[in-house]
């Protein structure tokens, strides 16, 4: 069989993302295209097909990660409907009094939402919308902030979050496609030090905090807000009342302009307790600690992550009961909180075998004959994050590219003997530059969904700083193998 086929599977998955937008329908059929290849026969195609998505579910390792991301999705849904962010932004806005504090606050709230970056979004928003409108900052740049506080940020937090369930499941599925032994978390961990443009466009955002460094369309838009909103009166208690939220839709892959089920949290449900910040704080202490305790020497880091979650679920369950929350009303937000990843866990799950096809194929021996002296190991990490950078954009979605990108950066890191975490590490950045700057990423629309901004203007003020940070990250993955 000509080896060249391997490619078609996850060229044709990532070609129908683009067209489509649509990640879960392309890999289904990126998966049946190599199938069919594989058996020379239509209806066994598919059950070829029915094969690879079946196998992919009986490794203890994925049943890990997929009950992962639902268990915590359902623990954030509990969380909210507790009052314990509700408590939090009363307590923040007593100590606020000018643009510029506004503006930390939204950065200090981090230890308390930095469990999924489309909660941090929701979550922050509700926080510091009305404390923005009270001190005339413009809603772009409230977008921007929230932006780029999330996902950048949400990365680099190795515990305790959906991306790291998500980023563990991607990684692993490189490490299959390839043979390489080892953990996944370590990967990961070891990738940190090199995730380049979540650094730049965390200093970036850090630095606009001063209105002064602003720069283009976003400089003129603070300086016609001010000028607009200069007898703005806003009445702050009132606005503290309420929750802002995006108008979301709900597609097969969250991505849309107007919806992400990605990182889908709805902040407008009424807390069914008294807000308390013990309701926040105590799920958090209580998942953090344990959860760096149990990973301590685990050879499972993912059944390591799952014991502590299943654990500080129980004390979560047992905190509010104890507060007046009927069980069956919190089993009920947990379900609805749950259900919010299921997009998510299929992206997995139809990504995990799209891999396992192309290895059949013969993708690794493909790579390592033809790749492996044509392209020196200098320029694979920056022409894996263009790339992956690429896909994000056009798809609207980090999640989706890493899972397209992950297995064939893999591959060509082993055939070209580059460093597997700084590889690691240009996929996952490629993937957030997509995240924080598509026109048709779901985090982008949310964001200025929630600061109530003309999307595309919006989009168009933010782009000359995202865009920079990319360079930057570009330019760093290039001199990094050099230097090092």
């Amino acid at each position: 069989m000509d080896l060249w086929l391997s490619v078609i599977p996850p060229i044709s998955a990532i070609i129908f993302a683009i067209w489509t937008k649509q990640v879960i329908p392309s890999l289904l059929i990126g998966l049946w295209i190599g199938s069919f290849i594989l058996t020379q026969s239509f209806f066994g195609s598919f059950f070829k097909t029915v094969d690879y998505i079946t196998g992919v579910l009986t490794t203890s390792g994925n049943i890990h990660v997929v009950l992962f991301l639902y268990i915590f999705s359902g623990l954030v849904a509990l969380i909210q409907v507790s009052g314990g962010i509700q408590a939090f932004a009363e307590f923040v806005g007593k100590y606020i009094n000018s643009s510029q504090k506004t503006f930390i606050a939204l950065w200090a709230l981090l230890p308390v939402t930095f469990v999924d970056c489309g909660f941090r979004v929701v979550a922050t928003g509700a926080i510091i919308k009305p404390l923005a409108e009270k001190y005339k900052i413009a809603k772009e740049r409230l977008a921007y902030m929230l932006n780029n506080s999330s996902s950048p940020v949400v990365l680099l937090i190795p515990i305790a979050t959906t991306f790291v369930g998500y980023i563990i499941g991607v990684v692993q599925n490189g490490m299959d496609t390839t043979g390489i032994e080892g953990s996944a978390f370590s990967f990961y961990l070891q990738s940190l030090p090199y995730q380049f443009f979540s650094y730049f466009s965390i200093l970036i955002a850090l630095a606009t905090i001063m209105p002064k460094l602003n720069l283009g369309p976003m400089k003129e838009l603070i300086r016609n807000h001010s000028s607009t909103k200069a007898d703005l009166q806003t009445e702050f208690a009132e606005d503290m009342s309420h929750h802002h939220k995006a108008e979301t839709s709900k597609d097969q892959t969250g991505n849309a302009v107007k919806g992400n089920m990605e990182h889908n949290h709805d902040m407008d449900q009424e807390p069914s307790l008294k807000p308390k910040l013990i309701n926040l704080i105590i799920p958090l202490l209580t998942l953090i600690p344990l959860s760096f305790f149990l990973m301590i020497g685990s050879e499972e880091s993912s059944k390591a992550m799952l014991v502590a979650l299943i654990l500080t679920l129980i004390v979560t369950f047992l905190l509010y009961l104890f507060q007046g929350l009927k069980l069956a009303q919190q089993v009920d937000n947990f379900i609805k909180g749950g259900n919010k990843l299921i997009v998510t866990i299929g992206i997995l799950i139809v990504a995990w075998p799209i891999s396992m096809v192309s290895q059949d194929l013969g993708l690794t021996t493909l790579i390592e004959n033809t790749l492996s002296n044509t392209i020196s190991t200098t320029f694979v990490p920056v022409i894996t994050f263009v790339a992956t950078a690429t896909v994000s954009y056009f798809i609207g979605s980090s999640w989706g590219s890493w899972a397209l990108m992950m297995p064939v950066a893999f591959t060509l890191a082993v055939a070209t003997g580059s460093s597997i975490p700084i590889i690691v590490a240009a996929v996952l950045s490629g993937g957030t530059f997509g995240d924080v700057t598509s026109p048709v990423s779901g985090m982008t629309a949310m964001s200025a969904g929630i600061a109530e901004a003309d999307h595309m203007k919006y989009v168009k003020a933010m782009s000359p700083y995202n865009l920079g940070a990319g360079v930057l990250a570009a330019s760093a993955f290039f001199l990094v193998p050099i230097l090092f």
